[in-house]
């Protein structure tokens, strides 16, 4: 999907996801470019007074795609998404994340690593139930791993919107979605990117590069992103251009973060070619061969 050639009102929906999105975007266009679109008073009401577009939907997002262009529009949506509550949130990423931190030191949790992996509170159950201990110590046990685990998705969800916002600033060429649907997270020089954050490079890759998987990865950024490509899961399979976010280590720190994101190239993406196993389909036609553009963020100590 490429802005400078194509936009459609699909493309428009994705980008502001829904209509008051999208009358901001399109009042904005209009006092820059000066055309004319239909316009009515409000009469009764708090808003009275107030001069609104007189479009129903549909024709709200056919003006935005008569009335588009590329240069205009990214400007005008990077100033609407710099008015977002989202991007308030990432500006106020390092005071929050000091606070969660100092909390996290409070409750004294330890180190800042996953009890379970996400869909596995059962097996971590079993495992507990298994050992050689009494009820009580293996109620706190689950208590603690409980907490944790919502803790850390906490300071994730801190760390992903500081990320977002640390991306946008990067560049200007760089144009964030204002609706945070599946498949569409940036547009970068126009072209469409869906960010994705992996908690590792994933197992299989540091079962084949052994103890010193991490070095190999610094070193190889594209074999990392291969490895991710090559072992999604099924159910969410897709060969788009993505925006990787790969922790090599779980406790990366908001400043080491920062300090990464301004050295990394957000121009020249990579062109990986990945091979992938499907479930479905005849035996000679699960093997499949798929050739995508991405971008790549390790995030190291």
């Amino acid at each position: 999907m490429n802005l400078k050639n194509n936009f459609s009102t699909d493309t428009a929906k994705k980008i502001f996801g829904n209509k008051n999105n999208a009358e901001n975007f399109l009042l904005a266009l209009q006092k820059k470019k000066q055309f004319n679109l239909p316009v009515r008073e409000i009469t009764r009401g708090k808003n009275s007074g107030k001069v609104v577009l007189n479009l129903d939907t549909k024709e709200l997002w056919a003006k935005i795609v008569e009335f588009w262009d590329f240069e205009n529009g990214e400007s005008i949506i990077r100033d609407l998404f710099s008015q977002t509550e989202k991007y308030k949130s990432g500006k106020d990423s390092y005071s929050t994340m000091n606070i969660l931190l100092e909390e996290w030191g409070k409750l004294q949790l330890g180190n800042i690593a996953w009890p379970f992996s996400q869909g596995d509170f059962d097996g971590f159950v079993q495992r507990l139930n298994a050992e050689k201990s009494d009820g009580f110590q293996k109620d706190d046990k689950v208590k603690h791993a409980a907490v944790k685990y919502r803790r850390i998705k906490e300071i994730n969800t801190v760390r992903n919107d500081f990320i977002e916002t640390l991306i946008f600033e990067k560049n200007k060429n760089i144009l964030p979605t204002l609706n945070h649907r599946r498949g569409v997270d940036f547009f970068i020089n126009g072209i469409s990117f869906d960010q994705k954050v992996a908690k590792s490079p994933t197992n299989e890759f540091k079962k084949d590069f052994g103890e010193n998987w991490k070095d190999y990865a610094i070193q190889n950024p594209s074999k990392v992103a291969e490895y991710l490509y090559k072992y999604q899961d099924e159910g969410r399979f897709g060969a788009d251009s993505r925006l990787l976010v790969v922790y090599l280590d779980e406790d990366v720190s908001i400043e080491k973060i920062a300090d990464i994101i301004q050295n990394i190239d957000l121009e020249n993406p990579l062109e990986i070619t990945f091979e992938y196993t499907h479930n479905k389909g005849k035996p000679t036609e699960k093997v499949k061969t798929y050739k995508v553009n991405c971008f790549i963020i390790l995030l190291k100590n």
